[in-house]
């Protein structure tokens, strides 16, 4: 669990970065710019852990077991990852977490629809009033919903469909490879709007998305470390942690101010994520993925 208090404290820390940047350069240009850095360090595990051979000039990971859900997950990441950014360069940070914090309950949706497992009144109960709470954050009515909610609520359908292939393959593959497969996802999410819109960047910026590359894969491997020792029912609620680091990043930096509405939903679906994940550990339904 202390794992997974860094490592969202190193996602959130990335998501500042990102935020700061994205008022100087394309959302895409940055996610290249910070994949790029990731995926050297990557390398530079494979490469000294063993799990790389060379076959005609060509890298090949001999630990693959499932390739086609390892790509699925990557490109699906690389597009939630887009939609996430975005998002938090037109809206605070603590919104956008709020907001896809719901992404539990929409797992446990798409469990009964595709994976036929049982859930029983109690969680349905849980998921609805989740809901009730992205209804009070969003204010459907009374607020206009803007590109960057849509970005948000993109985000968390991508990343539903992230966790069921985990739920298939997270026991399976090894961490260096899953982290791999994100990051590619992301460099191919980047790179086509990063040739169409690229903005040279300055030293010090340059450095900021170096900073944030790296804490994003450290972030990474943290997170699928704390999934190794302990439970996901354990370790999940670790990432609210997250809407702390937004709130206070969000005031001392960009004078964001939360807002009523944003922290009672917020505290609605977060009551209701934890619950279900409660229900979960009792019934032997949360995975120990790693």
């Amino acid at each position: 669990m202390l794992y997974a208090v860094l490592a969202n404290l190193l996602f959130a820390g990335s998501d500042t970065l990102v935020k700061l940047l994205s008022t100087r350069y394309p959302v895409f240009q940055i996610i290249t710019m910070q994949a790029s850095t990731a995926c050297v360090v990557v390398l530079l595990i494979f490469l000294r852990g063993g799990y790389v051979a060379r076959r005609s000039g060509l890298v090949v990971d001999r630990s693959v077991h499932n390739p086609k859900l390892l790509a699925a997950r990557g490109f699906l990441a690389g597009v939630g990852t887009t939609s996430a950014l975005y998002a938090f360069s037109l809206l605070p940070l603590a919104d956008v977490y709020a907001i896809t914090f719901a992404s539990p309950l929409l797992v446990t949706v798409a469990s009964v629809l595709i994976l036929k497992e049982d859930v029983g009144l109690r969680r349905w109960a849980a998921v609805v009033t989740g809901l009730i709470g992205i209804m009070v954050m969003v204010r459907p009515g009374y607020a206009p919903l803007s590109i960057g909610h849509v970005a948000a609520f993109v985000s968390i359908f991508v990343s539903t469909a992230v966790v069921l292939i985990m739920r298939s393959i997270g026991a399976k593959e090894n961490r260096s490879t899953m982290v791999g497969a994100v990051l590619a996802g992301q460099m191919i999410a980047g790179l086509p709007g990063t040739f169409l819109m690229f903005s040279p960047p300055t030293l010090a910026d340059t450095g900021l998305a170096v900073l944030g590359g790296l804490l994003n894969v450290g972030a990474q491997f943290l997170f699928l470390e704390s999934l190794r020792l302990a439970p996901a029912s354990s370790v999940a609620p670790m990432q609210y942690t997250k809407l702390i680091w937004a709130l206070i990043v969000g005031m001392l930096l960009f004078n964001d101010q939360p807002t009523l509405h944003v922290l009672i939903g917020a505290a609605i679906v977060i009551g209701s994520v934890v619950y279900v994940f409660h229900r979960e550990r009792q019934r032997g339904l949360a995975p120990n993925v790693g």
